[in-house]
């Protein structure tokens, strides 16, 4: 993913989350991704794309944004006001 459509992405993501009361939202974060890697010219290394939502939900926690992740979906999505999934940065299927 480039850089552009990352900042893109988190400026969204912010605006989402901030436009009301952040702590009112629970989010859940499927990882479905096909685990692809990508390089993070920003921090360094690589990650896939579910590790990049996961790392810019980390940095909100200090808004009190709570959310969980997993691999698996759970029986009960009503818990949550968001459901996040990444089918990766690019699929070559």
């Amino acid at each position: 993913m480039n850089r552009n459509l990352k900042v893109v992405f988190a400026a969204l993501l912010l605006a989402f989350f901030l436009a009301g009361e952040a702590s009112a939202y629970r989010v859940f974060v499927w990882r479905h991704d096909n685990g692809l890697r990508c390089a993070d010219p920003v921090l360094g290394g690589s990650l896939t794309a579910t590790e990049s939502v996961v790392r810019t939900l980390t940095g909100l926690r200090q808004y009190g944004i709570e959310w969980d992740s997993s691999a698996t979906l759970p029986e009960d999505l009503s818990q949550y006001d968001v459901v996040m999934t990444c089918l990766s940065f690019l699929c070559p299927g």
